[in-house]
């Protein structure tokens, strides 16, 4: 998760794709993510709670950026997939949050 956030921070694209697991790749938008890391200001990181079990994992986190002078958080439980001993972005479940 930290390696994905730090991709987004600095925008690296590939990286992002390479670790999205391949069955769900095609329901990335990979304009949108470039859009949104190229106009924030990512700020910290924080991971509230990550479990794993066998092949599979979670993580639920919160990631704070700002864009254009208003903070945002940016709350997610994300799944991910192990295969060959490296893990894999799933999908996410997304709720939004605005800071004051």
């Amino acid at each position: 998760m930290r390696s994905r956030y730090s991709a987004f921070a600095k925008n690296q694209m590939q990286y992002l794709r390479d670790t999205t697991d391949p069955q769900t790749l095609g329901g990335i938008d990979d304009e949108a993510n470039k859009e949104w890391a190229e106009n924030a200001k990512f700020l910290k990181l924080e991971i509230l709670h990550s479990e794993e079990k066998g092949t599979k994992g979670t993580v639920e986190f919160k990631a704070y950026y700002n864009i254009l002078d208003e903070d945002h958080v940016h709350h997610e439980l994300s799944t991910f997939r192990k295969q060959a001993g490296e893990w894999f972005f799933k999908s996410g479940k997304i709720k939004g949050e605005k800071t004051k």
